[in-house]
């Protein structure tokens, strides 16, 4: 019997009106609005949540043991006829045990009441409604989706409610116990979790220092739109969430609720605990003695309700079967990241077969990516030159600043591994001299050692004017490129007074890319490869846009490599890289407002697979080598805080864009420019690389169309912006509720929309790609089953396969396939390194250049837990 057709599984379900179900709606009147508005300039982060709504959904949630979304419009904002204000719930609510939670939070909240007024006298219990949520959505012209906001969040409370009801039996493994799961709520999404069957790794067993290591798997739901499809998608993820062994770092826990069958994820605090007489508590070396709280009053206002209290042990680990702290990923755990390509397959048959629905699945489309095409290890030495010429330099001096011996050693220990180049014997020696020693690696590019401790040392001193007076720093050929690799030191601890980046800013000031290697020992053998340095010489080639033919190799058609849709012509791709920076609060100090960071950076490739392609980053208003762009960036404060995501921030973003597009000096022979971009970073900026394909919405290029240029524009997804694949199979071979996963990464598959298709590359992870039977474990088993194994890979990582999801809004006068397989090649073909990376190579570098900015560790992130403050150093 032939194989079926090679199909793509996927855990992205389409989402019908029946599976959406009902949600109730209580209105809240105008007169809520008002009151809600003098509620919110009270309001006092240190005692809540980002913004008050999200301390009252937790509240309520937990009171009620309801699914809630809690939204509030502004008078002024609000359309005619639309719903304003309103309570959305997966049921129906108490009116008492509302009414109180309400009237509680808001005393404790705020202390005081506007003219003794109430918000709860402003919900409108007569006035609810049940109403399917497939009713309330609202569309366009084109059916397609355009709100409510909170839609995505109750897509799935109907549908989560189902699969907790129903257990998840291994039809592989018959004999294994089925695995139940457990409906958990938050203020920001909601989960199944595996509560009573976690996962554990005890160390040091039998020996007074044993400890045990615990976790438990996930798995989240969110509704979704895909490019070209009206209909919504319910989109899964399977997930292992760690259990901290101790409160430090921990900014939210799960909770078992103590009246409904529920768990709760509520955030915690810690503050110093304070004794009888007033003063702070001290432990018997001195140190203070803190206590661990809950945010946002949860506990209180449960009590007021009269409902059992809510704890936390004193211990982070001391009631597992009570509360469990969520480990934020800050130091090592017994138990590895990442549930398994097992479990997913697993739980993506259970679904299917709980909801009676098949999820999406994505066809084999014609396009591959050759691993012939595909090229691995540093730039080859006698490539440098080449690549250095590429980059527009005609010379390059490489410095390695240093204050310990060993990082010299260690640099020319790898420069002869990676690149083999000879080192003098008067550099091998135990008591070789290394400061103002110079190595030529190829010709034009030279590398040279500098002890300058005062510059890589830690500390807030001033380095401007160490830089000024070294005159290795400085160089008066404008083409002669400086770059750096500095010595730093790090223990794996918070580093007060970190030096790094503000050595950073200021070489990026002098016009100098730099790239850190944290001081070690040299490895004892000549066999032991020492990784950081050997990512340490690559990375400042990376940064320095010192990159060899394997792009060129990797697109175009080449006499030992056959690709279907080669690159035929000059090209220029513009990778956009935007994001929203948000300040972290420190104490004492008043909040700085967000910024909104664009990056861009532009690849001019020919046609020619021995070409490596020209790279140049826009800043300061004109477009620089990347080594300078990037430098200039470094030297520059991060950010536009007169950019932003809506009115007149978004119009500012695009006229930057604009004008750094009209900038562009293409290539003779070239009249094409493809721009790259996110889903997620480039959301709110243009509405024409949304979900709709019929918007017509701004998309960037207008002026450079306008000039005749042929403008494509393609749009990628990853992460969680993109469906999960659960396995690669072939129709009507493979049994999908036994078989193990698998992963083909040469593969491209398609979906073909009503309107528009959507292509998706899977990509191997490293251990995927790896040769260890450890590591492949959780392809043929779940971690709940490495018990039965010889050696327990419990804390190894099981990531199995990262994704991309490509789209081409805008195609010019490219077949919108063809496109695609160009940008794929350009997101699988690392530039530096040994395996791919998530986006095109463009967009990655300004990616990177983003984030080793000086000032990028004062983002914070933000996960929807409680806020987080800082001390000043």
């Amino acid at each position: 019997m032939a194989a079926g057709p090679t199909r793509l599984y996927t855990v992205d379900f389409p989402l019908s009106p029946e599976l959406m179900g009902q949600v109730w709606f209580y209105p809240l009147t105008p007169e809520f609005e008002d009151l809600w508005e003098i509620c919110e300039r009270q309001w006092d982060p240190e005692e809540g949540f980002r913004t008050p709504h999200g301390a009252l959904r937790v509240a309520l949630g937990t009171v009620t043991g309801r699914m809630i979304v809690f939204t509030v419009a502004r008078r002024r904002d609000a359309r005619s006829g639309q719903k304003r204000s309103m309570i959305v719930a997966d049921g129906p609510l108490d009116p008492k045990l509302t009414t109180r939670c309400f009237d509680t939070w808001q005393k404790l909240h705020f202390r005081t009441r506007a003219n003794g007024q109430l918000l709860s006298q402003s919900i409108d219990f007569d006035g609810v409604e049940c109403l399917r949520l497939a009713d309330v959505l609202e569309r366009d012209d084109a059916g397609y989706i355009t709100g409510p906001w909170w839609w995505k969040d109750a897509a799935g409370w109907s549908v989560i409610q189902r699969l907790a009801s129903q257990p998840m039996i291994d039809k592989a493994h018959p004999a294994q116990r089925a695995t139940n799961f457990r409906v958990g709520l938050a203020h920001d999404a909601k989960k199944l979790l595996a509560w009573d069957y976690p996962y554990y790794r005890t160390l040091y067993e039998g020996r007074p220092n044993e400890r045990t290591g615990w976790a438990m798997a996930y798995v989240s739901v969110a509704g979704e739109t895909q490019r070209g499809l009206p209909d919504p998608v319910l989109r899964f993820d399977c997930h292992v969430t760690r259990v901290a062994e101790h409160w430090r770092n921990v900014k939210t826990v799960h909770i078992n609720h103590p009246q409904f069958d529920t768990l709760l994820r509520v955030p915690v605090r810690h503050v110093p605990e304070v004794g009888p007489d007033g003063k702070k508590l001290q432990d018997k070396n001195g140190y203070p003695v803190w206590k661990t709280k809950f945010r946002g009053h949860t506990a209180a206002i449960v009590q007021a309700c009269g409902l059992n209290p809510v704890t936390l042990p004193n211990e982070a680990d001391g009631g597992l079967d009570h509360v469990r702290a969520v480990f934020r990923n800050k130091g090592k755990h017994p138990v590895g990241k990442g549930v398994g390509a097992y479990f997913t397959l697993r739980m993506a048959t259970h679904i299917a077969g709980v909801l009676g629905v098949q999820p999406i699945v994505y066809d084999k489309s014609r396009y591959t990516i050759p691993q012939k095409s595909l090229t691995s290890g540093p730039i080859p030495a006698k490539k440098l030159p080449q690549a250095l010429e590429a980059a527009d330099w005609k010379s390059m001096r490489l410095l390695v600043i240093y204050s310990a011996a060993t990082t010299p050693r260690r640099i020319l220990r790898q420069l002869r591994a990676d690149y083999g180049v000879p080192i003098p014997a008067a550099l091998t020696a135990p008591s070789a001299a290394f400061d103002g020693a110079r190595v030529e690696i190829a010709p034009t590019i030279t590398l040279e050692f500098r002890k300058i401790p005062e510059l890589v040392m830690h500390g807030g001193h001033d380095r401007a004017e160490v830089i000024r007076l070294c005159g290795p720093l400085h160089s008066e050929d404008p083409d002669q490129l400086i770059a750096a690799i500095c010595e730093t030191t790090w223990d794996g601890k918070p580093v007060p007074n970190d030096g790094k980046p503000l050595t950073r800013k200021a070489l990026g000031a002098a016009r100098i890319v730099s790239q850190f290697l944290v001081e070690a020992a040299v490895p004892a053998t000549d066999e032991e490869t020492d990784f950081p340095a050997s990512a340490a010489l690559r990375h400042v080639f990376q940064d320095a846009g010192i990159i060899d033919d394997r792009l060129a190799r990797a697109t175009c058609a080449s006499p030992d490599v056959r690709i279907e849709a080669p690159l035929t012509e000059p090209v220029t791709v513009v990778g956009f890289h935007l994001r929203r920076h948000n300040y972290q609060r420190v104490r004492g100090q008043a909040p700085r407002r967000p910024k909104l960071v664009a990056c861009l950076v532009a690849m001019h490739f020919t046609p020619d697979a021995e070409t490596p392609p020209y790279t140049e980053m826009y800043q300061n208003g004109q477009w620089l080598r990347l080594a300078e762009g990037r430098a200039a960036y470094h030297g520059a404060d991060i950010g536009n805080e007169n950019w932003g995501r809506a009115a007149d921030g978004a119009q500012a973003v695009r006229d930057h864009i604009e004008t750094a597009l009209d900038g562009l000096i293409i290539p003779n022979g070239g009249n094409r420019v493809v721009v790259v971009l996110d889903k997620e970073g480039s959301r709110s900026i243009y509405s024409g690389v949304g979900d709709n394909p019929f918007s017509g919405g701004q998309l960037p290029g207008r002026g450079l169309a306008q000039d005749g240029v042929d403008v494509a524009v393609v749009r990628l997804a990853f992460g969680q912006h993109a469906a999960r694949p659960a396995t690669v199979y072939r129709d009507s071979t493979d049994n999908l509720e036994t078989m193990t996963p698998s992963y083909r990464r040469t593969l491209i598959f398609e979906k073909r929309h009503p309107h528009e298709t959507v292509w998706m590359l899977t990509q191997q992870s490293h251990q995927q790609a790896g040769n260890s039977p450890m590591l492949r474990e959780g392809n043929r088993r779940t971690r709940e089953d490495f018990h039965t194994l010889p050696s327990n890979p419990m804390n190894k990582d099981l990531h199995a396969t990262s994704r991309i999801e490509i789209t081409v809004p805008s195609p010019g006068s490219w077949e919108p396939g063809d496109l695609m397989a160009f940008i794929a090649r350009l997101c699988d073909q690392a530039i530096a390194w040994d395996h791919r990376t998530l986006r095109a190579a463009p967009l990655h570098l300004a990616y990177k250049a983003d984030q080793d900015h000086p000032d990028f560790n004062s983002h914070d992130p933000g996960d929807g837990d409680a806020e987080e403050e800082v001390d000043l150093p």
